[in-house]
Order: C-alpha cells, then sequence, then structure tokens
C-alpha cells in the first residue's frame, strides 16, 4: 500500500519575484497534479503540508503561503502545517504517518534540497519507507548552483534513503480510470503565472 505526500506545493514557489520563486517549476507541476489525480482515484490516503512562518517568507498572512491552484486539500485528505524543513517536526503529520507506518510514502513537492529531503532522511531514521518522485519536484538555485544541479544532487543524496521513481512508474496511464474520489470529473491543471509577474 502507498500513501501520497505533497510537501509545500505553494505560491511561494511558484511567483516570480519571491525569494524562492523556482523558474523550472513548470513540468515538476504537472507530474505532481498527475500524481495527485492518480492517487485520488487509487484510494491511497493522502496528506498536504504547508510551510507557515513568522516573517517575511511563507507567512500566514500573505496569499503566497497558499496552496497552489489545484493542489487545495479535499474533504477527507490530512492537511497539517509545519514551521521546520521535516515534515516530522508537525504533529499532525506524524500521527497520519503512525496511522499508515505499513505503507510507502511517495513524495511530491518543494524543494527536494530542502523539505522534501529532510523529511525523507528523519522518516527513514524513524523506519518509514519513502520514495521520491524526482520529476515531481524541484529545488530552487543557491549560490552557483542552479536547480537543476540542486536538485540533482538532493536526489543523489536521498538514493540512500528512499526509492527513487518518476511519474510514469508510480502513475501510468493504464492506471486507475475510476471516477475521483471526492468530485465528480477532474479539476482543471493548475495555472502558473507568467514569468517576471505577481500571483
Amino acid at each position: 500500500m502507498k500513501s501520497l505526500v505533497a510537501i509545500d506545493i505553494q505560491r511561494e514557489y511558484t511567483t516570480a519575484g519571491r525569494e524562492f520563486h523556482i523558474q523550472s517549476i513548470g513540468a515538476s507541476l504537472k507530474n505532481a497534479y498527475r500524481m495527485l489525480q492518480f492517487a485520488r482515484r487509487a484510494g491511497w490516503p493522502i496528506m498536504h503540508v504547508q510551510h507557515l512562518q513568522d516573517g517575511s517568507m511563507f507567512n500566514p498572512a500573505s496569499d503566497a503561503s497558499d496552496f497552489v491552484d489545484g493542489f487545495t486539500p479535499e474533504p477527507g485528505e490530512a492537511h497539517a502545517t509545519k514551521g521546520n524543513y521535516s515534515c516530522f517536526s508537525s504533529p499532525a503529520f506524524s500521527q497520519f504517518v503512525q496511522e499508515h507506518a505499513a505503507h510507502e510514502f511517495v513524495v511530491i513537492g518543494y524543494g527536494t534540497s530542502m523539505c522534501c529531503l529532510s523529511t525523507i532522511v528523519d522518516g527513514y531514521h524513524r523506519g518509514y519507507r519513502f520514495a521520491l518522485v524526482e520529476d515531481a519536484c524541484a529545488a530552487r538555485a543557491v549560490r552557483a548552483h542552479s536547480e537543476a544541479a540542486m536538485h540533482q544532487y538532493a536526489t543523489l543524496i536521498l538514493e540512500r534513503f528512499a526509492r527513487i521513481t518518476r511519474t510514469a512508474q508510480e502513475a501510468p496511464p493504464s492506471g486507475p480510470t475510476g471516477r475521483l474520489r471526492h468530485q465528480q470529473a477532474d479539476p482543471q491543471q493548475p495555472q502558473l503565472p507568467a514569468q517576471g509577474r505577481g500571483p
């Protein structure tokens, strides 16, 4: 059995001009959306994690901390907030993992080199099984290291702690075809803001 963990799919990453904006986020966001819809059809337990903290970034008073359109939790899906890198800093997340301890936790979201990495390494040492959908995640650039390089470095590190997989493997076109668990038809694909503009 599997559970889906969607980490920090928030507008801080899609909004041009924000410190955590990932310019190349489009492809990974489409794959994350595909994974979310597949998990809903398959009836996987789903956890949405949202990073919230004081200050200029991820502030709950700012709409930049909101979920990206298309990734808002639906009724029956778990939601946890955290203020640190690892999702295990959230009691609600820890409880979700304990309740589904026999599952493999399939991770999508942002950023690969920060919260995804921290959560998976933390979970590994707690005895849980994780998988990273590497093309449904991305990382922001850090100094001389590009977004692609940071994502690659983090993925290489995580090979020791998780199963590395891709969207096509986890959500094949021939997968579940029934109606979504909480709605009658697929919602509109998430829309990214135009490059160089705010939300």
